[in-house]
């Protein structure tokens, strides 16, 4: 997970499958002009009852009907990638800051990350596939020290996963959800790394990510990480039902960061999701809260000027909407990092 905060610059192969729920979704990426193109696109639908249902995602219930669609969308690729990322939805893969604590030391080991996480969530630690990664420290008047980000995910889904992708020829070698794809990209935008001290103020920004199932406030200070709310609940801020719990959770999120960095947030919000959901969340955004939102978009993904723009779909291809796309250039362009 360091890696793809920045904070160890690696390359990455240029090609990268996504999972969701009721799908799965490869993008076949090339560096061209300082940009990346978009060379090959596919996807595949997934049968309803292909994974368990769980509060982190559910293993493999399906596997034959996954290894098919995984077939098929290979099918599509030539050559077949031997290397390539994974994005996950949210849901399976969380997010969590903790305090640094002194005692921790500089490499806290497995057994005692798991100890803390146990105390914070409400799932077995045994079960799940943890990293951890120090966060830079951002000025403010409390609570902003160096703090630990936790990455977790169910062990049997990513086992499921890498053995279908493994049986097929292609080596997993990083894994991710949307939104941390995303802030791994986004960080880049006034040409800020995650270090001591974190970047200028002015790089500070919201995304919120939706997804059919939930949706993610992600808030980048300096560059860095700062604040991370998942919640599994739909999108549609429009169904009144929705909209209070909506709001609650906005306001919760805002309130947090006028007491820690008051004065700090310019109010940029970049929306995430698919178009008619994003136009309610920016309208919600924008009319309650006053809030600078928009939509998310391809000028907004420069990667510290590296990511020109994606010149896709191909021709022939039915396409792919933009917020499906921009994980998949998100995890492609780490190795430009």
């Amino acid at each position: 997970m360091a890696r793809l905060l920045g904070l160890a610059p690696v390359p990455v192969p240029p090609h990268v499958f996504a999972i969701e729920a009721g799908a799965i979704r490869y993008g076949g990426f090339a560096r061209s002009g300082g940009g990346f193109d978009l060379e090959r696109l596919a996807e595949v639908e997934l049968p309803p009852d292909t994974f368990h249902a769980g509060p982190l995602g559910g293993p493999l219930r399906g596997r034959e009907a996954f290894d098919h669609a995984l077939e098929a969308v290979l099918a599509e690729t030539s050559p077949a990638p031997t290397e390539a990322s994974l994005v996950l939805p949210d849901r399976w893969l969380r997010l969590l800051f903790a305090p640094l604590e002194d005692e921790l030391g500089a490499n806290p080991g497995d057994d005692i990350l798991r100890f803390k996480l146990k105390k914070l969530v409400p799932f077995r630690v045994e079960d799940l596939r943890l990293r951890a990664t120090v966060v830079p420290a951002v000025a403010g008047p409390s609570g902003t020290g160096a703090r630990l980000l936790f990455a977790f995910a169910l062990e049997q889904v990513l086992r499921d996963l890498e053995a279908v992708f493994e049986a097929r020829g292609v080596r997993i070698g990083q894994v991710a959800s949307r939104s941390l794809y995303l802030m791994s990209l986004l960080r880049h935008r006034a040409g800020t790394v995650a270090a001591e001290p974190p970047g200028d103020p002015d790089a500070d920004l919201l995304l919120v990510n939706l997804e059919p199932d939930g949706y993610c406030l992600c808030y980048l200070a300096g560059g860095a990480p700062f604040v991370v709310r998942y919640r599994a609940l739909q999108v549609d801020p429009g169904d009144p039902g929705q909209a209070a719990h909506v709001a609650q959770d906005l306001r919760i999120l805002l309130g947090f960061l006028e007491e820690h960095l008051p004065g700090r947030f310019g109010g940029e919000v970049l929306v995430c999701g698919a178009p008619a959901a994003a136009t309610t969340w920016v309208e919600l955004l924008r009319d309650r809260f006053s809030l600078a939102a928009r939509p998310l978009g391809a000028a907004d993904l420069p990667g510290a000027g590296a990511i020109a723009g994606v010149s896709g779909p191909p021709s022939g291809s039915t396409g792919a909407a933009w917020h499906r796309l921009a994980p998949l250039l998100a995890a492609a362009a780490l190795e430009v990092a």
